[in-house]
């Protein structure tokens, strides 16, 4: 309210906060674009991969405690997840639902396929959060769906080297955030850092689906690496358009907000040293938030 606010922030209610806001009980009348939006309805199906509490569809490589069936677990059943997916989706609300393991992106997409067949929306939007172990199949099937994929890459950075050695083994784990295989079918998608997991590093982030090196430099899923521009894109254009702000940020148009940074170097010239490179200025609504000295 006092114009204080340096960034955008696009808010995403737990789902418990927007069922109540479909009943009356909540209300976000103090939202105040364009600095604060309210977007999709969170949902969380399952944990992480680096914590055993991603749902596989197959064993852990590394068992847990011992147990060498142990695939993780939901946060709840298919059954109940679908019951609140089509809740929401008949009262019109976008939802994003965190699904890291491939087990918990089939629960997801069997939620939204049952909520579509029974009240179709046209772009609906429905994106996976963080999607970090989705098959190719899954792929096909966020394409049928038009469900978009929201990669948590910087996994192949941080976690990499144990998601190969420990958590998933060298296949499974090649195969971490699929951009290239979501690119080739012509999905949006986008990339994110999921802060405080990691630090929030926009240019890492972009160099992690360029490069996709761990903390030891080892190369982590060649055949799914992207373009600098592919990368950029990912986390502005593609960013807004999975929140439906393309009309309004994610790219220098007339008629946007003028949201854009400045870097020292072109970053399509540097793809190998993008998480080096140092922003200059940083313009937010035609104000500069941020200047080098």
């Amino acid at each position: 309210a006092q114009d204080r606010l340096p960034i955008r922030v696009i808010a995403m209610p737990h789902h418990e906060l927007a069922l109540q806001a479909i009943e009356g009980a909540v209300t976000f009348d103090r939202v105040l674009e364009p600095s604060v939006f309210v977007g999709a309805a969170k949902i969380i199906q399952d944990g992480s991969i680096q914590g055993y509490t991603g749902y596989l569809g197959k064993p852990y490589h590394t068992p847990y405690k011992g147990d060498a069936g142990y695939t993780g677990y939901p946060a709840r059943s298919r059954e109940a997840l679908t019951e609140i997916v089509g809740k929401l989706h008949d009262a019109g609300w976008q939802l994003g639902i965190h699904a890291n393991g491939d087990a918990a992106i089939d629960d997801t997409i069997a939620a939204y396929r049952a909520a579509q067949e029974a009240n179709p929306r046209d772009d609906a939007r429905l994106f996976v959060i963080h999607a970090q172990m989705t098959r190719e199949d899954q792929l096909d099937a966020f394409k049928e769906l038009q469900m978009i994929p929201s990669f948590f890459v910087l996994h192949t950075y941080y976690w990499g080297d144990r998601h190969r050695d420990v958590f998933m083994g060298p296949e499974r784990a090649a195969r971490i955030s699929p951009t290239r295989s979501a690119l080739d079918r012509g999905l949006h998608f986008t990339i994110h850092c999921d802060t405080p997991v990691v630090p929030m590093e926009p240019l890492r982030l972009a160099w992690a689906a360029v490069n996709r090196k761990t903390v030891s430099g080892q190369l982590l899923g060649e055949d799914q690496r992207i373009s600098v521009m592919d990368a950029l894109r990912a986390t502005t254009i593609e960013a807004a358009y999975q929140h439906f702000l393309e009309d309004r940020i994610g790219s220098i148009e007339s008629g946007k907000l003028a949201d854009f940074v400045i870097l020292e170097q072109d970053p399509r010239v540097f793809p190998t040293r993008l998480d080096e490179l140092e922003v200059q200025e940083t313009i937010v609504g035609g104000r500069t938030i941020y200047r080098k000295e």
